[in-house]
This record gives C-alpha cells, structure tokens and sequence, in this order.
C-alpha cells in the first residue's frame, strides 16, 4: 500500500504598485534605491499595504500571528535580466495555521506550517507549447503559503485553493481583483510504501489554475506509483504540468531538500508588525465561508449545493440573508437567487453589489409572489425590470398593469355568478367531471382580462362546488391486477373504480391509467417514468387537484416512489403512493377487504387528509419515499432504511410544473439510463468487464459494496482497483452505497480509504434505489454533468 505525501507553497500577488521591500514602483529603473542595489547597510523595509493584507489573511487562516520577525534571505535566490532588481528579502509573519476541508464526505485539516511576505521573482508562462519567464510583477509584494503534507488527492488541493479564494475574498484584502486571478501554486509531490516517508519529492512548478493543481498531482501520483511498482526509484526533481498531453513532464534537477531554505540577513533590524493591526485582528471574530455555508443549511433548511452557491461570494451571501432579515421566505430567496436573479444580473453584465435590486426591493417581489398578487412570469419579468429602470418594483408594476387579483373576496363574486350562469358544467364537476372547471376558470380569466390568478380561482370554484378532488394513477402492478391459471397478470385504473370504499363517497376520485399498456411493477422503462412525471405535474399545474394517489407494483417501487420525491418534495399537493403483494380477491358482500382494497382506500383517504408531501402507504404504515426497502412479500414487507424521523417533504428538483414536456424527458431518461450502471459487487466480480462498459459509454456507476463502503482493492482480476483508477482517468464517477443497513463513509477499513482515494463516492446513507432514483431525477434538471454530480452528492444523505 502507498502513502501519498502532498504539500503547496502557495503565492499570492499583492500588486498595489510599490515594491515589497523598499519604496520604489515595480518596473522602475533597476538599482534606483540602495535597498534594491543590496548596498551595504542598507535593508529592506516591508510594504504597509502588503503587511496589513498578509496578517489579515494569516488571521483569517487560524495563524499565531508574529509580532516581531527577522529579515531573511532564501538561498539560491534566481537572477533576474540586468534591467530587474530585487532586494532578495523574506519574512515570517505567520505560522501554526489550518484549514479544515471535506472531500467525498471525508474531513481532513490542512495545515499552515508558514506565511511570508516576500518578491515576486517572476513567473512561468505558457503559451503554444514554449514555457517563458513573466517579470511585469517582479519585485511587488507576494504572500507565500506553506501548507503540511496534508494532502493525499489533487482534489483535496483543489477544494483548499477554492476555500482559500473564498477566504482571500471574504476579507476584502483584493477589493476588484479576482482572486484566482493572482493565486499561482507549487505542488511537492512524493508516494512511498506505508509507513516509510520519502527522503525525495517533486516539485510541480507554477500551476496556474486550481483545475491544472488537481490534474497535475493526481497524474504525478500515477506516474510515481507505476515507477514503484516497476521496482524503480523515485528522484527529486522540478516537472511542468503538460495539459494538452495531461501528464507532467521533466523541467530541471532539483535537491532532494524540499521547501524553501532561508538564512537571516545580518544586521538588518527586527521587523515588528504595528500593534494596533495585531489589536484590531485580534478584536475581530471571523465567520469563514465554510462555516457559512453549513450555518445557512443548519438555519434555513437550503440545500448544501444552494448554500455553496450562494456562500461563494460574500457580497450574495450577505444578499441573501440581508433578503431573509426583510422578512422573505429562505427557500424562495435561494431558489430565487441561484436561477432568475443570477440569470437576469449576467444579462445585464453586473455584480449584485452594483445592482439596482437592493435586498429590500428583491424582498418585496418574493413577498408579492408568494401572497399571489404576482406569479413566478411577473415576478421575473419584475427583476429585470427593477435592474434595467433603478425603480422600485411597486412603480414597475404600475407602470406595467402586472398586479394580480387574488383577493377571495373580489374574485367570490365573479364566482359565484359563472356558477350560476353554468348550471351544465357545474353539475359534471359535481359528478366527478373535472373537465369543466378549466372552462369556469377561463371565464373568470376573461372577465378580469387575464389578471385574475387561475390557482385561486380553482380553489374558490372548488369550495364554491364543496368538491374535493383526488387523482388515482394506475402505474400497474399486483394492486390493479387479475388472478388468473394462477398468475397475476397487470391490470388498470378499471379495476380500481370497483376497489373503493363506499365511506370515501364524498371524496370525487378520478382514475387515470398512466401507460397505454399494462404493465406489472418489474416492466417499468424509463418512458414510463416520464409518462409518469408529466402526468403529476400536469395535475399540480392545473390546480385541480387536491391529492394524487399512485398505484403501483412492489417490485421497483422503491425507485419510483423517491424519484417522485426528488422531483415534487416541495409541491404544494399531497402524493401517496401505495401497492400489494396480491391482487384484489372477488368478494362477496360481507367479506371483509383485502390488502388490494384496505392499501388503495387508505392510500385515498391520507391524500385527501394531508395538504403537501410525498408517502407510501403500505399495511398499516406510513412510510417515506427515502431509503424504502422491499425486504419480503408480506403485509409489512416495507420498511425504511437509515431513517429517523421520516422524510416526507424537502426541496423538490423540478419547476416549472406546466411546462414538462413528457416525450423530451422520456428521451433524457432513456440516456441517463444507458450511461449508468448500477452493481451490486461479490466475490468474483470482474473489474475488466466493468471497465468494458467504458467502451460503451458508461460514465457513472453505482457501486454497492459491503458494510461501510468496503470492497477488494487487491491487485487481483476480481479487485475493483482498476475499474476506479481507469475509470477515474475517464472521468466516471463512482456512486457507493451498502448492501446491508448503515451508512457509507469510507472508514474503519484500509480498503475503504484505498476507494476513496481512487474517487469513489460514499452516499452516506442513502441506499442503491434512492441514489438511483436522484440519479435519474437530477439528469432531468441539470444542464452539465458538474451540476448533475454535484446534486447527487450535496443530497448523499437523509
């Protein structure tokens, strides 16, 4: 087994004109002050703005801050062209820092072993395949990080180097410049056989980007341990990181020392860094965005990808939850936040520091969208208006005739008068027919020119009517199905008409089967979820619905009912889903019911009871879409997994319920499908014909492993070894869950941590059907793979 030993020397460029160290401007004359000639007698004296902007970092990096530190000079400084000069100065300002990082679920602390102010020498530059050296910023103040070979992945770096811009931009230190923009980072690399730790190290130099850190180091890892393997030696040297070829390639020889070797500069007085900074540092507490990002999720409920959008600027950050403090919904204004406002500040080529759409302002929209006096197309239309015209968003309403009437008392009248004048249609909705109401509503719509809102208008004719509407969707199964020589056969909604109880009479229930063809629960295709989705949506949109009720088979139930969760756990209608293991029994009057009949007319009765979130019912339980396990085929053959308090409601995936469109999603599960596999592993399993389906197009497995996240990692045809490192290279993802009940976080085992060294995803507490499902759910809504992973592993927990 190796260990991989990684750390970075991170340098931040602090170009505000001057030198670090003398007070000439950078790109001035060479040896115009005694300081940069190094006369004798003559020492550097560091830059204020570079002090008060490295201390603050060091502070918000969790360092012991220096009072007093001595000039020091690296040894081997590099010679630069005749017309640069450098004073060749270093000093210590801070140590004994951290970082604390998570990385697939697993959490780790990065320390910092030192900050220093010091020169920029020049950098690497890259450009049509020649590397040359960039001095425009030779001699302006840099901030060097040094971290502890803490890191064992690429990816760990790279989630350190985004925290730390989030932190660089958190404290204002770079007010105008984008952090990354001036971050540029060398990795030292070295992998030995556990526990040896390694006399050698390879240093990657000036990766320019975070994305480059985490490419190199990953492929430098490889390349070593294909050099340990073969028996070979590993030396120190200096490698640049070749992207067009994805590998790192030979620069120069290097000592096997690694770091940076300082001498003290004789004679030079003591740095002493101004007290009053220190008190002021010190004075101050500091939130840092991670520890933002996990406050919002604990306070507001948002989702941790929503909190990692909204956290990753401190100026919508502070946006967002100045919006909550003027009293609007936190999970209106984030959803709000990260798809319209975004989208309509992009069009407008701001930032939302510049924008005319104050907290205040963008308060008072949500506020009119969720009393109904606008709906979601006005109040988008209203966002950009307030950032095009500087108004308030009541001038823009009035001057664009956008209000609503949503007042039950103004829109009761216009009611009760199209019932009257309509007494045909208003006895068919009586009788169960809900087809007229859309026919009413459009009257109303008409007499109110289209601003009447049609959500309350089908509440109010409902009351109006005393009708309450339950929709029962037939998905098949054994619920609706027929006995016959001895098989249950599929049956449909036809079926189920003849299963209600006469005591839900009161209750208008319209059945629907949702495929043409009938269908038993294990015959389910990706079409038929589709079919499924637009039908639930179609029904919340139109307002008709106060409850929906899905039949369906046992057998795959435990994939539909949390795909549904995923996509509606935020609508405003309650759905219950329900089965049996047996098909209704032929009974005669005084026969009491079967599980068929006492399944369906609960499964009625609770949709009709409840006002929002999604249920199975099943026997006497009431059980959530989250982790649902088949175990057996009995009355309570259902149970949850992992759960504490069930989970019925939650922030759904899917808007825009109206406008579904029930073949093109048909299509994008059809190739979410046929780029998944998901594997249950064994003894004996074959990584090579895993590895085969790469060929085919297969991108992300999930893998369902022993215990909590277990498997062989053994040199061996039957290991998974290859399949995640070759797999990794390719850019698959590897989604892990547990064959038995508990939860997946890659620890108490060696070969635990080997998977999640090579990539593998631990889901937490998720089981394979409920990943699958938000597999399936999340390739619905997003528009590349990052946002599609990223969902799935935001949401890897219940």
């Amino acid at each position: 087994m190796y260990q991989s030993h990684v750390f970075l020397e991170v340098r931040i460029l602090v170009a505000n004109g001057e030198k670090a160290f003398c007070s000439c401007y950078v790109g001035s004359r060479a040896g115009t002050c005694s300081v940069c000639r190094r006369d004798a007698g003559s020492f550097p004296k560091a830059n204020a703005t570079a002090i008060r902007r490295a201390y603050t970092l060091s502070h918000a990096l969790d360092c012991t801050l220096a009072e007093t530190a001595e000039y020091q000079r690296p040894k081997g400084s590099p010679s630069l062209p005749e017309q640069y000069s450098l004073s060749g100065a270093s000093v210590k300002i801070a140590t004994d820092g951290y970082m604390d990082i998570e990385f697939h679920r697993r959490k780790k602390r990065i320390y910092i072993e030192e900050i220093r102010i010091e020169e920029d020498a020049g950098r690497l530059t890259h450009n049509n395949g020649e590397t040359r050296m960039d001095y425009s910023h030779a001699g302006a103040p840099n901030i060097r990080i040094r971290t502890g070979a803490n890191f064992e992945l690429g990816e760990e770096a790279e989630i350190f180097l985004t925290e730390l811009r989030r932190r660089i931009q958190y404290t204002g230190i770079l007010k105008g410049t984008p952090p990354e923009s001036v971050i540029r980072c060398n990795a030292y690399v070295a992998l030995a056989r556990y526990p040896e730790t390694p006399a050698y190290s390879v240093k990657l130099r000036n990766l320019n980007s975070f994305n480059f850190v985490r490419k190199a180091i990953n492929a430098e890892l490889y390349r070593q341990e294909e050099i340990l393997t073969s028996g070979q030696t590993i030396v120190s040297e200096s490698r640049l990181w070749n992207e067009r070829q994805d590998r790192t390639e030979f620069f120069q020889s290097r000592e096997p020392a690694s770091g940076l070797q300082i001498y003290p500069m004789d004679g030079a007085p003591a740095f002493k860094c101004p007290q009053s900074l220190l008190a002021e540092l010190r004075a101050s507490a500091t939130e840092h965005p991670s520890e933002r990002q996990a406050r919002l999720v604990e306070t507001w409920g948002i989702t941790r990808a929503r909190a990692g959008f909204i956290c990753d600027e401190k100026a919508r950050a502070d946006f967002f939850e100045n919006t909550i403090a003027c009293g609007a919904d936190a999970m209106e204004t984030a959803h709000w936040l990260m798809s319209d406002v975004t989208g309509a500040l992009r069009k407008a080529g701001m930032t939302i520091q510049e924008s005319p759409l104050s907290p205040k302002r963008f308060a008072a929209i949500l506020f009119l969208y969720h009393n109904k006096t606008i709906n979601s197309k006005i109040a988008k239309q209203l966002i950009q208006a307030v950032i095009e015209t500087d108004k308030d968003p009541e001038v823009c309403m009035k001057e664009n005739s956008w209000t609503l009437i949503s007042d039950p008392e103004e829109l009761g009248q216009l009611v009760k008068k199209a019932v009257q004048d309509n007494p045909a249609e208003t006895e068919r909705i009586r009788q169960g027919d809900m087809a007229p109401l859309e026919f009413l509503t459009g009257i109303i719509m008409k007499k109110t020119r289209g601003m009447a809102d049609p959500a309350t208008v089908k509440e109010l004719l409902k009351a109006e009517l005393k009708v309450s509407l339950v929709y029962v969707l037939s998905m098949g199964g054994s619920i609706s199905g027929r006995m016959a020589d001895g098989e249950v056969s599929a049956g449909d909604d036809k079926i189920l008409k003849t299963m209600v109880s006469p005591e839900l009479a009161d209750i208008h229930i319209t059945f629907e089967s949702i495929t043409a063809e009938r269908l038993l629960s294990e015959e389910i295709q990706p079409a038929d979820w589709a079919a499924l989705i637009h039908a639930i949506a179609q029904k919340v949109a139109s307002g008709t619905a106060n409850g929906i009720v899905i039949t369906h088979g046992t057998d795959t139930l435990s994939y539909t009912a949390p795909l549904i969760y995923w996509l509606f756990a935020d609508t405003p209608v309650p759905i219950v889903f329900t089965a049996s293991n047996t098909p209704p029994a032929q009974l005669g009057p005084n026969d009491p019911p079967d599980e068929a009949r006492l399944n369906l007319n609960r499964a009625i009765r609770l949709a009709n009871e409840k006002e929002k979130g999604i249920y199975v019912v099943f026997g006497e339980k009431i059980l959530s879409p989250i982790n649902l396990k088949f175990l057996r085929p009995t009355l309570y053959g259902f149970t949850n997994w992992n759960t504490g308090e069930p989970l019925f409601a939650g922030a759904g995936l899917l808007s825009g319920y109206g406008d579904t469109d029930r073949y093109v999603m048909a299509q994008v599960l059809s190739e979410a499908a046929d780029r998944m596999h998901l594997c249950r592993i064994y003894p004996g399993i074959r990584a090579d014909r895993l590895l085969a389906l790469l060929d085919h197009g297969v991108d992300r497995f999930i893998l369902e492993l022993y215990e909590k996240g277990t498997g062989n990692m053994k040199e061996s045809p039957y290991s998974l070894k290859s399949l995640l490192i070759q797999g990794r290279k390719k850019g698959c993802k590897f989604y892990c869950t547990s064959q038995q009940e508990g939860i997946v976080d890659f620890t108490g085992y060696s070969t635990s941590r080997r998977m999640w060294r090579e990539g593998a995803i631990p889901m937490g507490s998720l089981t394979t059907e409920t990943v699958a499902a938000l597999y399936f759910a999340a390739s619905l809504v997003c528009d590349s793979d990052e946002e599609l992973d990223q969902i799935i592993e935001s949401n890897g927990t219940v």
